[in-house]
């Protein structure tokens, strides 16, 4: 009797709790709006924190084609390091990084924080208060996200509740012209 194969399951550190949003949803359909997975969308498994999702992905006993997705906390220089404090040198075609974390991905397009934040208490746009710089080089940028909302409609963001409506907003074709990881886990999950 043949066995089925399981498709590629694709680890991402963050939240399963489902009670502020689904982030597994929002990364589902960021995925799907690069086109290049259109019938190829791997099952996402939400790991929790970093070490977690790290654990999750090395025991992994369900299928041997995997992926992980984690942030980095750091600028694109400290990938090796990465991998090397986790053991995870002889997977490094299977890691991803979001540089810095996830919220590097929501700066790098202001017109989607004004389209979802609006106006602040003072009628400026979040893009009009963004730091000048490649958002992989903002330190913390969950903190810098969290300080340009504070004074908008929908409050100081939250990396669950509002991660998930920004996810699906994003341009995923810019996004992989500007985060190199990201194109190459889309590149990678389309070659399975």
């Amino acid at each position: 009797m043949a066995t089925k194969k399981v498709k590629i399951i694709l680890f991402v550190e963050g939240d399963n709790d489902t009670s502020n949003g689904d982030l597994r949803q929002g990364f589902e359909k960021l995925l799907l709006n690069t086109k290049k997975l259109e019938g190829k969308l791997p099952r996402i498994k939400l790991g929790g924190g970093k070490k977690q999702t790290i654990d999750a992905f090395l025991n992994n006993r369900i299928s041997e084609e995997r992926a992980m997705l984690v942030d980095l906390d750091g600028n694109e220089s400290l990938k090796e390091k990465d991998l090397k404090t986790y053991g995870l040198e002889k997977h490094e075609n299977e890691i991803f990084y979001m540089i810095q974390e996830m919220e590097s991905w929501f700066l790098s397009q202001s017109s989607v924080l004004d389209e979802f934040y609006g106006l602040d208490n003072n009628k400026k746009k979040i893009s009009e208060k963004l730091p000048k710089r490649n958002p992989m080089e903002i330190p913390s940028p969950d903190k810098e996200l969290e300080k340009l909302t504070i004074n908008t409609k929908k409050k100081m963001y939250h990396k669950v509740r509002h991660g998930v409506e920004l996810l699906k907003l994003l341009d995923a074709k810019k996004l992989m012209q500007d985060f190199p990881d990201f194109k190459n886990l889309v590149d990678y999950l389309a070659g399975i």
